[in-house]
């Protein structure tokens, strides 16, 4: 019987999905779930959800809650980080204080002055959940989830964390948009390979039974309006750059200097700005029912199976079964050959019972590489800022930040970087 940790379970909606997940397959249905969540009102919440999705199941899960962390990880075969650290509150920071200076945003969690400032906040607290796992749980697998996904990753490589690797489902979701406007009917029948940067994972080639289908969605993307499509922000990169990009419209739309201009109309829909925040509302709305729910004798259904990586992963080393699946790893050994060394990268993985591999992919076509490696710089320099406690390397990340470059003069990107770090309370980090 596998242990398996849950940080950061006080997401209610993201914990019921892995867990149901895990209840669903062969090799996990037995597990111990051990669940870690500071917010002691939202892990009792968490535990309940569990308890009523196995008696949905019809099997008794053993569960484990508590709010420190070493006894919640000790002796687990997996860790899942999934920490938000500093709930809406914290995250309201990084939408509001950047808006003071012109700065508007849509998630502001991955690419951009808000991952700069999320960076800040998660990866010392992330660090800390990995060295308890490796003094609590040597053997352990280290899975996160958290992010910015890149930076975290990158510090925890610099940091020497055993066994780890980055999961989102973004480019998972991409493939159902593709299948979609190529107009397929199954899934199945196209082909794809993909890697770049988390969040920014270009689709390199597309095929049906064997037949290139990439000409087939220029021309769609030539045949649409993007200032009406709900997607337009990513088929507008499709027809300036010749590939389509990982996760959507949403996120990337704050990732380059041309969206989002000050004083310009929107070109493209399929975003508004702080959609997170109205995200992150939506997820207190469902926090709330689901512990209401937790308060009668209604048993929670169990969701379908989801595209999160996390539940097969373990499933593969569990039970030696071959699995594919887009992970964030550093590009030591060159996976992704005009990318740094040191950057976080988002390439096919394949793992089974002897553990995960990364797959070569060779060279990006150089657009796609160049686009990747603006925020790469800026991945850099920040986590060797949070790391090395150097307040002038996130000076310089912010510096080199395309949109803030586009937007901000040096003097106004330093005070906002000032302004970030004591709106979170966090100047003895930074000195």
């Amino acid at each position: 019987m596998s242990k398996i940790a849950i940080v950061g379970a006080g997401s209610l909606v993201f914990t019921r999905k892995l867990v149901s997940d895990l209840l669903q397959q062969d090799a996990t249905a037995d597990a111990e779930i051990h669940l870690v969540d500071i917010d002691e009102d939202r892990l009792h919440a968490a535990e309940g959800v569990v308890e009523r999705i196995g008696t949905r199941a019809g099997r008794r899960v053993p569960v484990l809650a508590s709010i420190d962390c070493a006894t919640g990880v000790r002796g687990c075969d997996y860790v899942i980080n999934a920490i938000q650290v500093g709930g809406r509150e914290a995250t309201r920071m990084d939408f509001d204080v950047p808006e003071k200076f012109g700065l508007r945003q849509t998630i502001a969690d991955t690419h951009g002055i808000g991952a700069i400032s999320r960076a800040i906040r998660t990866i010392p607290p992330a660090l800390a959940i990995a060295r308890t796992v490796a003094e609590e749980a040597p053997n352990a697998h280290f899975l996160n989830y958290s992010n910015p996904m890149a930076m975290v990753v990158m510090a925890l490589e610099r940091s020497g964390i055993p066994r780890h690797v980055g999961l989102c489902h973004g480019t998972e979701n991409t493939v159902d948009d593709i299948t979609r406007y190529l107009g397929l009917s199954d899934k199945g029948r196209l082909s794809w390979q993909a890697a770049g940067i988390n969040h920014m994972t270009w689709f390199l080639r597309l095929s049906v039974d064997g037949a290139d289908v990439y000409p087939q969605l220029r021309e769609f993307a030539r045949n649409v309006d993007v200032s009406q499509h709900e997607d337009g922000v990513r088929l507008e990169l499709l027809r300036r750059f010749g590939y389509f990009v990982s996760e959507s419209s949403v996120h990337n739309a704050e990732y380059y200097p041309w969206f989002l201009r000050p004083g310009a109309s929107e070109d493209v829909s399929g975003f508004r700005v702080r959609e997170y925040l109205y995200r992150l509302d939506k997820l207190e709305e469902d926090f709330q029912r689901e512990r209401s729910a937790g308060d009668t004798d209604e048993l929670l259904p169990l969701d379908p199976q989801s595209a999160e990586y996390a539940p097969k992963v373990i499933a593969a080393l569990e039970r030696d079964i071959p699995y594919r699946f887009m992970g964030n790893i550093v590009n030591r050994a060159g996976l992704i050959e005009n990318l740094p060394t040191d950057a976080c990268v988002e390439v096919p993985c394949f793992v089974n019972g002897k553990g995960l591999t990364p797959g070569f992919v060779g060279r990006l076509p150089e657009q796609l590489a160049a686009l990747d490696r603006l925020h790469i710089n800026v991945q850099l320099l920040t986590v060797n800022g949070i790391l090395e406690r150097c307040r002038d390397s996130i000076y310089q990340a912010a510096f080199l930040d395309p949109r803030l470059s586009a937007q901000l003069s040096l003097d106004e990107m330093r005070t906002l970087v000032d302004e970030l770090i004591l709106a979170h309370d966090n100047p003895s980090q930074l000195p």
